[in-house]
């Protein structure tokens, strides 16, 4: 309950609301605020060349816009609400403040900001393989070692978009490489959930897949 209190008092302070497809921010625009997700979903968008990427998909309690703690920077990407979403929206000096008053936060920055570092090498690593079957299951193994086993099974609480964007592939190419795991029987997919079997079985896989990629260039 003093939570939920201290929540609401934040948010008449310095929350906002957008609807689905509304930009938060533009890449390249200057960057002078850092937001947190209450509620809803959010994706990260880069432009290349002509083309617009996705680099991530944030969950309520993830913190973005963070460039803004650095000043005259400019954003590196964009930010668009999916469906219905709820921000607070700090200028710098304001979030400076709420990091010296609130340890939890800054560990969550950290952690948040560390995550991120993993996923852009797994990009790199995933850049270097050739098919897209090899980078989705080098995607999920990376995954798998973040959550504990229940009855020899993992459980990923991710959708295909947010696969899609973890591993730097269109998500009709993620789509069609699940399906493919799943007719093997390596996972199953329950209310955007993936499911695994077996992470070794994978493991085995990928190693099978490298083999036959090494094959073709000799």
């Amino acid at each position: 309950m003093v939570m939920d209190k201290k929540r609401d008092r934040l948010f008449e302070r310095f929350g906002r609301e957008y609807q689905g497809g509304e930009m938060i921010f533009v890449e390249d625009d200057p960057a002078k605020e850092v937001f947190m997700l209450v509620e809803g979903r959010i994706r990260l968008l880069k432009r290349v060349r002509l083309i617009e990427r996705d680099i991530v998909v944030l969950k309520a309690g993830d913190i973005f816009g963070e460039s803004s703690l650095l000043k005259g920077r400019l954003h590196p990407c964009s930010a668009v609400a999916l469906g219905g979403v709820k921000v607070l929206a700090f200028a710098a000096t304001e979030f400076e403040e709420l990091l010296r008053d609130q340890s939890d936060v800054a560990l969550k920055l950290i952690g948040q900001l560390v995550r991120r570092l993993q996923a852009s090498e797994e990009r790199i690593e995933n850049m270097m393989l050739k098919d897209s079957q090899s980078k989705i299951i080098n995607t999920l193994v990376k995954l798998c070692q973040d959550v504990p086993p229940s009855g020899g099974r993992i459980l990923l609480s991710i959708s295909p978009i947010e696969l899609s964007s973890r591993i730097g592939l269109d998500v009709d190419s993620v789509k069609r490489g699940i399906l493919e795991l799943r007719e093997n029987r390596y996972l199953r997919v329950v209310d955007e959930k993936i499911e695994i079997f077996d992470v070794d079985a994978l493991r085995k896989l990928y190693r099978l897949l490298g083999m036959k990629e090494e094959l073709r260039r000799g």
